[in-house]
């Protein structure tokens, strides 16, 4: 596929996402696909159901996300995306109590067959809180040097 193909398809992907649209998430998905979220607790999965139902617990703890893409890498039939993502907690987010607003790193690695996402692999890199509702800036408290 050519990366103008898979970016459709991603794209068709992220937005059923932003829309919450658990059906059209599940249709961007090969029937046979693999979606694994390193570090969950069952990472593979290949149910639709378990898939909707991930999707369902991902929706009630990031609210009010806003993504920032970061680079994109193509390669045959794959694709890496990086993205930073601020949100603010709900129940269940992993790292940070509900409530607060976080910011994270999301890198996605996705292959594609038949014109469908056949592998999403998704590593979230640890939550930065921020109390203030902004990204937090360097610390200027902590002495440097010796």
């Amino acid at each position: 596929m050519t990366p103008e193909e898979m970016d459709k398809i991603l794209g068709a992907h992220f937005a059923a996402e932003a829309a919450h649209d658990l059906d059209a998430i599940l249709e961007t998905l090969s029937d046979d696909v693999v979606h694994d979220a390193v570090g969950f607790p069952v990472e593979e999965l290949r149910d639709p159901e378990a898939i909707r139902d991930r999707y369902r617990h991902l929706f009630a703890a990031m609210l009010d996300e806003r993504i920032e893409p970061v680079s994109r890498l193509y390669g045959e039939n794959f694709l890496v995306d990086e993205a930073k993502v601020t949100c603010r907690t709900g129940e269940g987010f992993p790292g940070a109590p509900a409530g607060q607003r976080v910011t994270f790193r999301l890198l996605h690695v996705c292959e594609f067959r038949d014109g469908r996402i056949s592998r999403e692999n998704v590593w979230q890199g640890p939550p930065i809180l921020d109390n203030r509702g902004a990204a937090p800036g360097p610390r200027t408290d902590v002495p440097v040097g010796g």
